[in-house]
């Protein structure tokens, strides 16, 4: 009789679910993420999990006062995961964060869900704004695949995930043009409990795939963010004072694949310490090298024509010689390095990076051991 009476009292339904998951994976985020290893990115993952815990709370507080004016604030906040945590991405892989339209989604679209909830146009604003939350998935998935770092599969889950956002996003936005049985009001209903099962699952795949890249490729992640950080602020001094002896070098291993199978995992770390230990001595001292994978390093150095050539070829030379005891012992090593200089591409440094990255590719592709020089700005790269 007693268990009998326990068990009517305790009730869980969806909205408890909902809760505690959400409380629990964001909790994660804040221990093992945001406050372990804070950053920019970290603290963008941070926030963007506090607004869906806080978006899920009111979710179930509109839900029990009937409160069409709280529901559509709560959907807003819910939806703002997307962009802040593409912005996060962009902040942990180094590249360049656009804050815009992450702002403007963040201000403006609780705020409009919230003053057109009750009103005809409110099916409008939210299709629109789920829509858009969906872009910013595809976004997510797109910063994901594109990265180098070799852990595909702790950035599957949310990848996957991102994309079955995007998909049912596009879907609804394509519905909402043609009547069906279900109607408008009913196709709402239908993408409210989709956005409320997404939540759950989006969440759930996103602590996993942050904290992981987090603590598997956090430390050397965030030194190369914070390098490229440091770049774009030379360069920008250099535009304003009209400087254009700055170049980026890409080097890059040759063969890494080969050597990770011809040595064992601790040999194979051993040498690529030795290649950016290489790279790093024998550049000036106001040269920066970051290490930005296993097999790789971005440089930005000053200097003339004549100066970063003499240095590519004594970077070249030390990278090739012949050790004789070691994890390298009797192998001989080589690289292959793109250099785009300011003169040729501009002082954008994503394009200096794209520049040098397709450079030092055909280095590669031409055999390896040289080096490859930007001579025209891509046209990819023109504006």
């Amino acid at each position: 009789m007693i268990v009998h009476a326990v068990h009517e009292t305790i009730s869980i339904d969806a909205s408890t679910s909902l809760v505690a998951i959400v409380t629990l994976v964001t909790a994660l985020v804040f221990g093992l993420a945001t406050l372990a290893c804070p950053s920019r990115a970290t603290v963008a993952w941070g926030v963007a999990f506090g607004l869906g815990l806080l978006g899920t709370y009111v979710w179930v507080a509109a839900h029990q006062m009937d409160s069409a004016t709280l529901q559509g604030a709560a959907s807003g906040l819910m939806i703002c995961f997307e962009p802040i945590v593409w912005l996060g991405l962009r902040l942990h892989f180094g590249k360049r964060p656009i804050w815009w339209p992450v702002v403007a989604f963040v201000l403006a679209v609780p705020a409009v869900l919230a003053v057109t909830a009750g009103t005809p146009t409110f099916q409008t604003s939210f299709r629109l704004a789920f829509v858009a939350a969906g872009v910013f998935a595809a976004l997510i998935a797109f910063e994901l695949f594109r990265s180098r770092s070799p852990r595909r599969d702790i950035k599957l889950p949310l990848a996957l995930v991102s994309c079955a956002f995007a998909i049912v996003a596009a879907v609804g936005g394509v519905a909402a043009l043609f009547e069906t049985d279900l109607g408008l009001a009913g196709q709402l209903d239908v993408i409210r409990d989709v956005n409320s099962v997404g939540t759950l699952v989006t969440s759930t795949c996103a602590a996993f795939t942050l904290v992981m890249l987090v603590r598997a490729d956090g430390p050397r992640i965030d030194a190369a963010a914070l390098g490229a950080v440091r770049a774009r602020r030379r360069l920008q001094k250099a535009r304003a004072q009209g400087e254009q002896s700055w170049s980026i070098l890409d080097v890059r291993l040759d063969d890494p694949a080969d050597l990770r199978e011809s040595t064992t995992g601790a040999g194979f770390s051993l040498i690529v310490d030795r290649f950016h230990d290489d790279v790093s001595e024998s550049l000036p001292a106001a040269a920066d090298a970051e290490r930005v994978a296993d097999d790789r390093s971005i440089v930005i150095i000053h200097g003339s024509d004549e100066s970063v050539q003499h240095h590519v070829r004594a970077m070249l030379r030390r990278i090739s010689a012949i050790e004789v005891t070691g994890a390298s012992a009797g192998m001989r090593l080589s690289a292959s390095v793109g250099w785009a200089s300011v003169g040729v591409v501009g002082y954008d440094y994503d394009d200096l990076i794209a520049a040098a990255e397709e450079a030092a590719i055909r280095g590669r592709e031409n055999g390896g051991d040289r080096w490859e020089r930007v001579k025209k700005a891509p046209t990819t790269l023109e504006r």
